[in-house]
């Protein structure tokens, strides 16, 4: 492996990230060099095993893996701060000591925030927590680390990963494509607090995250019972000395560790609309389903101000559907109709100097389709807006809302509309 380029030069980088990171839960590099043609590098070494090994024993109590993951939070947030990526965030990069001091570790794949991937067509990383942006080709930033940390999250509350299916491909699909999984189906003890947390960490959209590591683990915490809803950042343990004084136990790495790297051939790229940056209050009531061609899924709760006309009492819920489409399923707050909410929706479009018109669609159903008065040919980017019946019995109508490029948005109410005939109206 050292006589490989590309090997060589991620294996340097990790020692000059390592070193370059001083931060009471970053692991010490001590010394790293090269002899007799084999690279080598000396850290300090963690005898409680990784975060990996853990899990594999059982599921942590949630006040613990709060803990954990508050101290891996902040090592991540260091690592932003001064520009530096870690592009592998998962439980066997974690380790561990005896008395619970966590460690991030394996800066091997570290670029600088924007930096391109490895060569085109290839992205760096473990499959099971790569962000929609990395698999799709775009260039990552600091949002793609909080995703990989919001996936190592959930498995560390649920003890399953997010998509947790065999094959690479699959997993890759998942992340991109399917519904953010509801955390209290794997783990049905977890606060519905938790769960809407970790959507928050898992949303599709790198704007409707979490801005920093740590703020996603403050929502976790908030959730805790009694004082366990205060999990303070540990500072460095007695027994683990600052990386200048570590001299008894060490760890000889030779030519360092590697990362998976899986080619994105034959996924469609997927292209990212504005966000709406913080995510939204937790609700009680339950979020509803996104009616969609092939069925309701299950969407996270859109940021307020994501879509115009609408109020925070408007419960609104999100997913990324197939090409990049944003779909939207909005329930109508007190003293609101849907009628009222969809027409809002549509004054809004309007408002902010967007094309409004009213179309016919493939059964007889009709919808509102915003967009720039210039873009005759719609190629850019566009909305819908209608109502469809709630496939809840007894529920009132719901406003469906749809944003995409190149026509999708209009493709997928003219198939909304020939699943459910006649039954997709434009406000009146």
């Amino acid at each position: 492996m050292w006589a490989d380029d590309g090997f060589r030069t991620r294996f340097r980088r990790e020692c000059e990230a390592l070193v370059a990171l001083e931060h009471p839960s970053v692991i010490p590099v001590l010394d790293a060099g090269e002899s007799d043609g084999v690279g080598w590098i000396v850290m300090h070494l963690a005898t409680g095993g990784s975060l990996d090994d853990r899990l594999r024993e059982g599921v942590l109590d949630p006040e613990v893996a709060v803990r954990i993951l508050r101290q891996v939070a902040s090592a991540l947030d260091a690592a932003h701060q001064v520009g530096r990526l870690h592009r592998d965030v998962k439980p066997a990069n974690v380790l561990l000591e005896p008395d619970g001091h966590a460690w991030l570790a394996d800066f091997g794949v570290a670029r600088p925030v924007g930096g391109t991937t490895t060569i085109p067509g290839q992205m760096v990383g473990t499959a099971a927590y790569m962000a929609p942006e990395v698999i799709s080709g775009g260039r990552p930033q600091a949002s793609a680390d909080i995703y990989g940390f919001a996936c190592m999250a959930f498995e560390v509350l649920t003890g399953a990963r997010p998509y947790p299916d065999a094959e690479v491909g699959t997993v890759l699909f998942a992340h991109m494509e399917r519904a953010v999984p509801r955390a209290r189906s794997v783990r049905g003890d977890l606060s519905v607090g938790m769960e809407q947390a970790l959507a928050w960490g898992l949303a599709k959209d790198p704007r409707d995250r979490p801005h920093t590591a740590t703020a996603l683990v403050d929502a976790l915490a908030a959730t805790l019972p009694g004082p366990g809803s205060t999990v303070p950042m540990p500072h460095a343990v007695s027994g683990v000395p600052p990386r200048h004084r570590v001299r008894g136990t060490l760890a000889v790495i030779a030519v360092g560790s590697l990362a998976l790297v899986a080619s994105a051939a034959g996924l469609a790229w997927m292209q990212f609309g504005p966000g709406g940056g913080a995510a939204a209050p937790p609700v009680a009531k339950p979020l509803p389903l996104i009616p969609t061609p092939a069925g309701d899924v299950r969407g996270i709760a859109a940021p307020v101000g994501t879509i115009p006309g609408l109020r925070a009492a408007d419960l609104t819920a999100t997913s990324v559907l197939s090409g990049g489409l944003h779909a939207y399923a909005v329930e109508a707050g007190p003293g609101r109709s849907p009628d009222a909410v969809a027409r809002a929706v549509a004054g809004g479009l309007t408002a902010s100097g967007l094309r409004t018109t009213t179309v016919d669609l493939n059964s007889d159903g009709t919808a509102v389709i915003a967009a720039d008065p210039a873009d005759f040919l719609r190629v850019g980017q566009s909305w819908v807006v209608a109502e469809v019946p709630s496939s809840t019995a007894g529920a009132a109508d719901l406003v469906v809302v749809a944003k995409g490029d190149n026509g999708a948005a209009v493709r997928w109410i003219d198939a909304l509309s020939a699943a459910r005939p006649a039954q997709v109206l434009a406000p009146g």
